[in-house]
């Protein structure tokens, strides 16, 4: 591969990103301003974690570093700001990552972006559960990952609160965020979304090949003249 398809395909895995983030702060805001509203969306997010952690502590039953993992997930991951991340990252994966990857030419037919952005999205979430139940294993790492993930969201919140003479309201907004949210885990599914794009899209690259073009088809049979 050459190092602009290598580029070309980052590039995707960055905007995909950055636009699930962008929506995720969106979801947090919308959250804030139309709380009363937001609440069954919330609960619903709240119950959905509660029950894919009991589906993995019967998964794990018996395993001692199973159980660790669940607790783990239990008792340190907001598991509701992950399933409502979910839905920006489906929406930025299909918006983004189908039209940057025909922009940029990173893959040959039409078929295979849709295939690519409807399997970058369960290979998220795949990766996001093992990052986050497996964490314990690395304490130090997942540490320096968490301290990252937390400048990220304070920096938007900063730049949220920055706004305020922009954005009506933009200055109290942030000030309920901060009280009420540990945005970490979004940046930190954001960057999932980024890590899992970017991985499948090699992988389709590497296991399928393109139909060579009519110059290079007139080339080959001119050298076997």
């Amino acid at each position: 591969m050459s190092l602009l398809a290598w580029l070309r395909r980052l590039v995707v895995s960055i905007g995909i990103g950055t636009t699930s983030y962008a929506i995720m702060l969106g979801i947090m805001v919308l959250s804030v301003v139309y709380d009363r509203e937001a609440e069954p969306v919330i609960t619903f997010a709240f119950d959905s974690g509660r029950r894919i952690v009991s589906v993995f502590d019967t998964l794990v039953s018996g395993s001692h570093w199973g159980q660790v993992a669940v607790n783990h997930l239990r008792e340190r991951v907001n598991m509701t700001h992950v399933v409502l991340s979910i839905p920006a990252i489906i929406i930025a994966t299909i918006v983004v990552g189908i039209p940057f990857n025909w922009a940029l030419g990173g893959t040959r037919t039409a078929l295979q972006r849709i295939a690519i952005a409807l399997t970058s999205i369960p290979a998220t979430v795949l990766l996001a559960v093992v990052l986050f139940s497996f964490n314990a294993l690395f304490p130090d790492v997942y540490a320096a990952l968490l301290r990252f993930a937390d400048w990220v969201w304070q920096a938007s919140l900063d730049w949220l609160s920055s706004s305020g003479d922009a954005l009506p309201g933009a200055r109290k907004l942030t000030n309920a965020a901060r009280q009420g949210f540990s945005g970490h885990h979004y940046v930190i599914m954001a960057l999932c979304s980024m890590v899992a794009s970017f991985l499948v899209n090699v992988i389709f690259v590497a296991f399928t090949r393109a139909p060579a073009s009519p110059s290079v088809q007139s080339q080959r049979q001119y050298s076997k003249l």
